[in-house]
């Protein structure tokens, strides 16, 4: 495993299940399930399986998951794609999970049981991390302190990086251990009903981190780009939507393949709003695991 990949990856890895109602029930009452899904998350593992189905040599780092049927399904998952890792499955351990309901209005909400991820993953092995022609990292609040340990890990490559906020603030730690790095690109979103504020936040994160690129992805608005020239604006694609969990992890994924073909920013914000595009549609995704 000692030879370059394309793209890596840190992050937590955790089961999804999706859960589909009509509108979210008052308290103490109840509401049909409509349609579930299993899926798993966070963004990094889902930008590496999505990177992989379309043909890019990708390790993924992060924490081990529990020896039970579910972890073993996201190791077979990222097997399947030929995703690099050092990943176990550990007895004594149980899976993190992530429970996402959305209504038919579109609103999304998350439970996330990751208390064992978080803790792990300040142990788990960076190796895969560099040397590769992207790192990838997410840089969610709640696993901060391991971001940074990524970042700095990647650093001592000089390799380029790609860091996904998910639309957190960005952490002072963060920031301070991106002073000096060779940052390709920061990701950041943004709900459909705050399209309004998305130069601003593209301008702050710019100002904050200044990568080559900031991206703050928009939902059906599709995408805002800044770069020292200006501000690119990319519309989502159309078609059926069947659910948005990973879409913006999808996008990463696309923009890597893009922008690792030489594609210039217009091309690769168009392939990357297609491949989020294509992740959420009612077609079988390759995030889909067994019930």
């Amino acid at each position: 495993m000692t030879s370059i990949v394309d793209l890596s990856c840190f992050s937590y890895l955790a089961a999804a299940r999706l859960l589909t109602v009509d509108r979210y029930p008052a308290a103490d009452t109840g509401a049909e399930v409509h349609d579930a899904l299993q899926s798993l998350a966070g963004d990094g593992p889902i930008t590496a399986i999505t990177a992989a189905s379309q043909g890019l040599r990708v390790a993924l780092s992060g924490n081990d998951v529990g020896e039970d049927a579910v972890g073993l399904d996201l190791l077979a998952q990222l097997e399947r794609y030929g995703v690099r890792h050092r990943i176990s499955a550990r007895p004594g351990t149980v899976t993190p999970n992530l429970t996402v309901i959305t209504d038919r209005t579109g609103t999304r909400t998350w439970f996330a049981h990751l208390s064992s991820a978080t803790a792990d993953l300040l142990d788990a092995d960076m190796s895969l991390l560099a040397p590769a022609r992207l790192a990838y990292i997410d840089c969610y609040e709640i696993i901060t302190d391991a971001a940074v340990q990524a970042l700095e890990h990647v650093t001592r490559s000089d390799g380029p990086i790609m860091l996904n906020l998910g639309g957190d603030p960005i952490h002072p730690a963060i920031q301070k251990a991106a002073v000096g790095t060779n940052l390709l690109a920061v990701q950041t979103s943004l709900p459909d009903n705050q399209v309004n504020a998305a130069e601003r936040a593209a301008d702050s994160v710019y100002e904050q981190l200044r990568p080559q690129i900031t991206l703050v992805t928009l939902g059906r608005h599709g995408v805002l780009a800044r770069t020292e020239t200006g501000f690119h604006h990319e519309p989502a694609c159309t078609g059926p939507i069947a659910h948005t969990h990973g879409a913006g992890a999808a996008f990463s994924a696309g923009f890597a393949v893009a922008h690792l073909a030489g594609s210039d920013i217009k091309d690769c914000l168009i392939h990357a709003c297609r491949t989020g595009t294509e992740h959420c549609s009612p077609e079988p995704s390759p995030l889909s695991l067994p019930h």
